[in-house]
Formats: structure tokens, sequence, C-alpha cells
């Protein structure tokens, strides 16, 4: 049945040429690909690469636009449009993707949203906004301490994000691993640091030794660009660190503790870091 196919890509033979377009089979059934997309010099038996989805009336129809997601897949989708049933989303194709919501003002105009694409009870293709229960970490097996892997955060706990990993399984990101800017429904390059059946990730490599006497060089030469003095300590904030210092908080107090134990800086508790 052609509905078995709708959100997936197929590769289908035309079967036949009409007005409105060039007919595929799927299946048993033939299903129209309009003449928008229609290949020039296509003939009866050439085979065509498409995505199939329904059109406003419910019919299944095809398209040779290539989809930013297929059924069965989790997106990071914009949304364009919405009422008071949900949103909106560009999929790529020149119908959007319907993502139902009981709170469609939650979602901005322009804004990304992490969706599961799978079929309603009328085989239409829609969005799922609650996509953890698609994540399955028996996807991520095998994958080592180090291995560098691409990330979605998608939620904030009390821990720190959880993250879509590889499209397909759930990580964590713990928030004192951030430093800088970091957003929700964005891509990172991340690592594994942690994968038995539980999955944890870090925005740097967890193998790789601490740079520890390039954290200090910098901070000096920060300090040497400054006046010799900082107001900054231990208890700074992270982002006021990193956008003097270009360093997560971690590397900053690491860094801090050796230049004074070398004494090389001074610290005023709580004010400012002077350079001797």
């Amino acid at each position: 049945m052609a509905f078995m196919d709708i959100g997936l890509c197929k590769q289908l033979e035309i079967v036949r040429i009409a007005k409105p377009g060039a007919y595929l089979l799927s299946g048993l059934d033939e299903i129209l690909l309009p003449n928008a997309y229609v290949p020039k010099d296509a003939k009866v038996g050439d085979k065509v690469a498409v995505f199939l989805y329904t059109d406003s009336n419910d019919r299944p129809v095809a398209t040779t636009l290539i989809p930013k997601a297929q059924r069965g897949e989790i997106a990071l989708l914009k949304v364009v449009d919405k009422n008071n049933l949900g949103c909106f989303l560009d999929l790529g194709i020149a119908k959007d993707i319907f993502m139902p919501t009981k709170s469609p003002e939650h979602y901005k105009i322009g804004s990304k949203v992490a969706v599961f694409l799978t079929l309603d009870r009328e085989s239409r293709l829609i969005a799922k906004v609650n996509i953890k229960p698609y994540l399955d970490n028996t996807h991520l097996k095998g994958l080592k301490v180090g291995t560098k892997v691409e990330i979605i955060p998608f939620r904030s706990t009390p821990l720190g994000f959880e993250c879509v990993v590889n499209g397909k399984g759930l990580g964590l990101l713990y928030k004192n691993e951030i430093f800088g800017v970091f957003a929700l429904f964005e891509t990172y390059e991340a690592y594994i640091k942690r994968n038995d059946g539980k999955c944890d990730v870090s925005l740097k490599h967890p193998l790789r030794k601490t740079a520890l006497e390039a954290e200090s060089q910098l901070l000096l030469r920060v300090l040497e660009q400054n006046g010799g003095i900082l107001k900054l300590h231990y208890d700074s904030l992270p982002q006021d660190i990193y956008t003097q210092c270009n360093l997560s908080k971690k590397a900053f107090k690491r860094a801090l503790s050796a230049l004074i134990k070398a004494n090389k800086v001074s610290l005023k508790p709580q004010d400012s870091i002077l350079l001797n």
C-alpha cells in the first residue's frame, strides 16, 4: 500500500505520464509526481528518487525535493507557523510538517525544535515533540570513550542537558562541563565520556591530558594585555571568565592556582588577580 511508504524516500518507476504529471508505482498503488518535479525527458519505465507524503487532501503524493528527515528519524526543524493546535515546521519540501502541542505559545516563529517524525492515525506524517521515548542507546553500543559524536541538547535538568547523540541515542552533558555560549536545539561536536548503557558526553576530549602550561600562559598573556590586573577570582561567573580569558571556569581555576603557586600572580580575594 502507498500509505506504508509515506514519510520515506523511495526509488519508484514511472508507469504512466498524464496531464497532472508522472504516476509512480508504489506497491500496487499509483502515486502522482506533479509536473513541477518530473525530470526533464522522463519516460515510462524510468526510475525516480522521490519522497512520499500526503497533500492537503490527505492523498499520497511524491516530490523530488530532499526532506530534512524521514519517518522514524529525529530532526532539528524550524518553526514557520502555528495555530491553536500546534506548530508547522519546515521539512524542506513544499508542505510543512505539523507538530501537535497543547502549548504552541511556547514556540517562537523562527526557533528550532527537535522532533520525531512518525505517522498519525490517518497515515499523515507528523512531528512529535516528546522525543525521549524514541531514543535508544543500543545505537551507541561499541562507541568507546573519546569517540567523536554529534549532539543536540533538547532538555535542561538539574544535572545538565539531555542530548540526542548521533541522531538516535540519549546522552547527558553535565553543566559543570559547559563554558561559553551554549543553547538548546543547536548542533554541537562532543565526545563520549561514559557509555555503559547510559551515555555521558563532554565538549572536550576526556582522554587528553590537561594543557596546564598552555592555560597558565594564556592567563598570563591576558593579564599583561590588561595592565597586569583582571577583575576575576575563584568565584567569578563562568561566562565572565570565558569572555575575558577564553577559558572554562575549571581551567581558569587550575591555571590561577598554578600561577599563584609559582608566585607569578597574586589574588585579591573576591576581587581581582594581580601580576607580580
